[in-house]
């Protein structure tokens, strides 16, 4: 059996330095990028590539946070149907990028399975593979019948289930950190610790940005800076109702080979990877760690949360005191880089209880070995779809954020079109369904899934 490896999975002890050397802070750039995640580093990559003189900022470590946090899930699978063409750019461009990049990614078309508990997880599936028609390939229904002959491991007799063979698997911080890297090769300056504290606009128009160790001019901002971007905009005329959720991560020790496509069943979420570790997380399960912004444009989610409030954990704890002393101690423009690199405690409880329904679902296996958890705090907007705008009062500004927890394996698909958006070209996809001002226009609706 391969050796446990846990350097590319998570997240404090993973992630290093991208590079041996301390380069200077550029006075000017094309284009300066505002984070460190996937979409920010596959955005440097496209436009290094296309000869700009790019500059990437991270007050932190490149993938530090959630592009290094996550479940490493590429899917289609029951996205919501407005997002399924970057998914289908995102499909088409995952499995040559090892080649493209000259780094490995670790992708794998693995497929992607949500089992049906119930006749009520079956008709939601049934409907919308009927509303995404021919948007998805080599997506069907499995009987309960097919489900139990072809992953023979699953415990419980099932109603079903829904699979989407072209689907497939990465691991987070090899896939974010080998963006960067080739984005260096082609050119781009990647500046780790380096928090960008404000926006610099002047008559309407991005002139760059102020940072901890000085300006940079430019006149194309992406901001990339998850869940701090909202507070990167409170300078502009803008409503950002982003909020922040927490979610509990768990590698294992390696188990026998599962036969497993990616996997959501049962409250679980599952990724086998190939030294036979396991990613579990619970599906569709968060905290909210309530702090002095809990309030903050409350309105759009209250709704929704009173309709899944079984699904959400409230908290007041150590989140509420640190976001207390930074607002006592640290200064007003420095709180979009402080803190610099956050505790995100896992939830213990949700550890535990993962555990215990993998025994369940999986009767046949050995009991699974907890090596490690950790948390992720994830960015989500009221309808669970992301903000990908360059329509702006501040031209030259071009936003991407509020993933909403699914959005790694989206991440070449937006790193491609904010390329696209800086160099004034025409995107792949339409980006209508994410605009900014849809929350003031009142055009959106509730998510579409819980994950």
């Amino acid at each position: 059996m391969p050796p446990l490896n846990l350097l590319r999975h998570a997240p404090a002890d993973a992630v290093s330095r991208l590079l041996d050397r301390t380069e200077p802070l550029p006075a000017s750039a094309d284009v300066v990028i505002i984070g460190g995640g996937i979409m920010g580093c596959s955005a440097a990559w496209y436009l290094s590539r296309a000869n700009l003189k790019v500059v990437l900022l991270e007050k932190n470590r490149i993938a530090s946070q959630q592009s290094g946090r996550n479940w490493g899930f590429v899917r289609s699978l029951y996205r919501d149907p407005a997002e399924l063409a970057l998914a289908a750019q995102a499909l088409s461009l995952w499995p040559g990028l090892r080649a493209e990049l000259g780094h490995e990614t670790g992708w794998r078309r693995s497929g992607c399975l949500f089992l049906c508990a119930d006749e009520a997880e079956r008709r939601s599936y049934q409907a919308w593979l009927a509303e995404a028609g021919g948007r998805v390939s080599d997506t069907r229904m499995l009987s309960a019948d097919e489900v139990a002959a072809r992953f023979p491991l699953v415990s419980p007799r099932t109603e079903g289930g829904i699979i989407a063979e072209s689907d497939g698997q990465a691991e987070p911080t090899l896939a974010t950190s080998a963006f960067a890297r080739a984005a260096i090769g082609a050119g781009a300056v990647v500046l780790e610790d380096c928090g960008v504290s404000a926006l610099d606009v002047a008559g309407g128009s991005v002139r760059g940005v102020l940072t901890e160790h000085g300006p940079v001019r430019a006149p194309i901002v992406i901001c990339a800076a998850g869940a701090q971007t909202f507070r990167l905009l409170q300078g502009l005329d803008v409503q950002l109702p982003q909020k922040v959720v927490r979610s509990t991560v768990s590698l294992t020790a390696p188990l026998p080979a599962m036969g497993l496509p990616c996997f959501v069943g049962y409250g679980l979420g599952l990724r086998q990877r190939p030294d036979g570790s396991c990613i579990i997380a619970t599906d569709a399960g968060t905290d909210i760690d309530l702090t002095l912004d809990s309030l903050r444009a409350s309105r759009y989610f209250v709704r929704e949360v009173v309709r899944n409030r079984k699904g959400f954990s409230f908290r007041l704890g150590k989140p509420f005191i640190n976001d207390l002393h930074t607002r006592l101690s640290v200064p007003k423009a420095d709180w979009a880089i402080k803190p610099r690199d956050p505790e995100i405690a896992p939830n213990t409880h949700r550890v535990r209880d993962n555990r215990k329904r993998f025994a369940e679902l999986f009767a046949g296996m050995p009991p699974v070995e907890i090596v490690k958890s950790w948390a992720g705090n994830i960015d989500v907007m009221p309808d669970a779809l992301p903000v990908i705008d360059a329509a702006w009062p501040a031209s030259g500004l071009i936003i991407a954020t509020g993933f909403s927890g699914h959005g790694f394996g989206l991440g070449p698909a937006v790193g491609s079109t904010l390329a696209a958006l800086a160099r004034g070209a025409e995107p792949k996809t339409d980006l209508a369904p994410f605009s900014a001002d849809r929350y003031l226009r009142g055009a959106y609706s509730r998510p579409y899934a819980a994950i």
